[in-house]
């Protein structure tokens, strides 16, 4: 290492006044590792770039698109940004790894920033550049520290018959994902990407669900999708960067189970999406979570679920995590995480996890949609936490408390340690708690059940009894991919929306609240918003403002070739429980009735003059299903304000 860069180092500790030095761009912990690296050593790090897309690049342009046009849009530039931007830093690292002094490059449009392992000198080198905002330690967590479940042995099973399962396991009997697929949804279309410790492949519960590269020949020692990676037939592993995705320990193969487990084995069906495909990404450090996610994207996954999860005391990097997540919802990938099984820390006063940071990341961003019971409204962002109840719909003693504080001052109260130069004051501190006295953000957002059977890791056929947020997590997602294989063009707003309102309560107030969120998933509910969802101007919201003297857009979304009716009413009744309930009060007026087209979307665009500022009116769309529930469906309410 260099002396000056070794001198720099230790002014870490005595001194700020160099704070455009390069040093002070490493967060504590690298420039630890850095000082204490033997001679000719490596460190694992990340450079973040200073130009990063926000939230204001995105919103509210992203809201009227469709969910693959988003898609598109994000990966083009994104990966615009990224080419300009790391092209400094991509040059130093590879002239670094042509002369073995870097390994393991990589880079990521999706949270703009470069990985890699790099002796200390290298590192201080890039870091001097003036597009490198900061530079992140980034080793691997013992999987004890992030998974948020455990494993318990249950009673393997024999193979079965290759007959189309007719029973289904108490995970998707706790959440009516059986009488989901009665009706005929059971996930097909939809891609799922699950970013954990890998799966059993070879389970045959899972083998036909594997998603397939349709850009890759299996085996043959090439990158024929150019996107490279060799052989990422099935998914890829970013921790080791090889496609290799078996899974030793068996919590990625249980978390996979709970998602798709089709039945091929003894006909109980112990997936919630059982014709839905898995997508695999291997994880080990925090910074392959965000590669992983990064890949689901660019291959076309519409949903993207974790158990993985990083808690308060390893210092997580917020900021990136909710970078990556506003991110991945402008793209509209649809995204679970587990929230820790932490509870027993909500009353502590020592613990880095106690209340209100008892809630892990990336679990703890704001969901795509604003409940009304979060009466502190900030920002949204592109995670649903999930936490545990038991299959009595109990919630269990494990599962975390909120709420989260979106605040710097109130980590600094808990994690006096936190680096305050890896926070965005400017756009993270929009839900304080100070010492209880504000809200905070309600957390987690949804509840789903724990204890339920899925596939091992190990044999062919073997089951097991899976616990924690880990198990309820993934079999959240699953029921999301339901849905979604219902109305493919469904957004992560809606599906957080159809989340939110569909819901059985399980807490003490109606409604979404701390612990509990807004309490246990239905899928049946689910289904009847998801055929008919309504948006004004692109957004599913509660509550929407409308500038006056520009065109207001309404649309109904569900079923397909079917009658429907957009309607206005001067308030908003309380009770719609998606049976074919009218939510607008009298006098209600119909805006338009038609049919909606083949992909079920039915719209119109009218002018609002300024004559009506300050007037709010309650829109709902009804559709006339006689394809699924012969009934009339209808949407959430939007109450819309018009202002100058």
């Amino acid at each position: 290492m260099r002396s000056s860069h070794v001198l720099l180092m230790g002014a870490v500790l005595i001194s700020v006044a160099c704070a455009q030095d390069p040093v002070f761009k490493l967060h504590p912990r690298a420039a630890t590792a850095l000082m204490n690296a033997a001679a000719g050593g490596q460190v694992p790090v990340y450079f973040v770039m200073r130009e990063q897309f926000g939230w204001d690049h995105w919103f509210p342009r992203m809201d009227r698109l469709g969910v693959e046009e988003r898609r598109a849009t994000v990966l083009r530039e994104c990966t615009e940004l990224a080419k300009r931007t790391q092209a400094e830093t991509l040059a130093l690292l590879e002239a670094a790894r042509a002369s073995g002094r870097c390994e393991s490059l990589s880079a990521n449009w999706l949270g703009n920033f470069v990985r890699c392992i790099a002796e200390p000198s290298v590192i201080l080198d890039v870091a001097a550049l003036s597009s490198v905002e900061e530079v992140w330690l980034d080793v691997a967590p013992l999987l004890s520290e992030v998974e948020d479940g455990s494993p318990m042995p249950f009673a393997p099973v024999g193979i079965g018959s290759a007959a189309i399962p007719t029973l289904a396991g108490n995970g998707p009997i706790n959440t009516g994902a059986d009488q989901v697929w009665s009706i005929g949804f059971n996930g097909t279309g939809v891609v799922v990407m699950n970013t954990d410790s890998g799966i059993n492949a070879a389970h045959n519960d899972l083998v036909n669900r594997l998603w397939q590269n349709p850009g890759e020949t299996p085996a043959n020692g090439v990158d024929d999708d150019g996107n490279g990676k060799i052989d990422d037939v099935n998914g890829w592993n970013f921790g080791g960067n090889n496609a290799s995705i078996n899974d030793s320990g068996g919590h990625g193969t249980n978390t996979a189970g709970c998602l798709v487990a089709d039945g091929t084995c003894n006909g109980t069906v112990y997936g919630q999406a059982p014709g839905a495909k898995v997508m695999t990404g291997m994880l080990s450090t925090e910074s392959s979570q965000w590669a992983a996610i990064a890949y689901g994207i660019a291959e076309g996954a519409h949903c993207q679920t974790s158990s993985h999860s990083y808690k308060n005391n390893s210092a997580p990097n917020y900021k990136m995590h909710r970078q990556v997540g506003d991110t991945s919802l402008a793209a509209g990938l649809i995204r679970t995480n587990s929230t820790s099984n932490n509870g027993s820390l909500c009353t502590s006063t020592t613990s880095l996890n106690r209340r209100p940071f008892n809630i892990s990341a990336p679990g703890c961003l704001p969901a795509p949609y604003i409940d009304p019971n979060q009466t502190l409204a900030g920002g949204k962002s592109g995670v649903i936490g999930v936490a545990a109840h038991d299959l009595a719909n109990n919630l269990v003693s494990y599962s975390p408390c909120g709420p989260f504080a979106w605040h710097l001052s109130d980590l600094l109260a808990v994690n006096a340690s936190y680096p305050q130069a890896n926070w965005d004051p400017a756009l993270h501190n929009d839900y304080p708690w100070t010492s209880g006295t504000q809200m905070a953000l309600l957390k987690p957002d949804i509840s789903a059940p724990t204890g339920t059977t899925t596939p091992s890791g190990s044999g062919t056929c073997g089951t097991t009894t899976f616990s924690g947020t880990s198990n309820a997590t993934p079999v959240a997602n699953g029921v999301m991919c339901l849905w979604k294989s219902a109305n493919m063009s469904l957004t992560p707003e809606d599906i957080a929306m159809i989340t939110h309102q569909t819901a059985s309560s399980s807490g003490s107030v109606a409604g979404k609240e701390n612990n509990h969120g807004a309490g246990s998933i239905s899928a049946l509910n689910g289904l009847r918003l998801a055929l008919c969802v309504h948006r004004v101007d692109g957004q599913p919201a509660w509550a929407v403002n409308h500038q006056v003297n520009t065109n207001i857009d309404l649309q109904v979304d569900g079923v397909p070739n079917s009658v429907a009716v957009l309607g206005v009413g001067s308030s908003r009744i309380a009770g719609n429980s998606w049976g074919g309930v009218v939510g607008i009060g009298a006098p209600a007026f119909v805006l338009l009735t038609g049919t909606t087209d083949a992909s079920g979307a039915m719209s119109m665009s009218i002018p609002i003059p300024a004559s009506l500022t300050g007037l709010t009116l309650w829109t709902q769309g009804f559709v006339v299903d006689t394809t699924y529930f012969n009934s009339v469906l209808s949407s959430n309410v939007i109450g819309v304000t018009f202002v100058p």
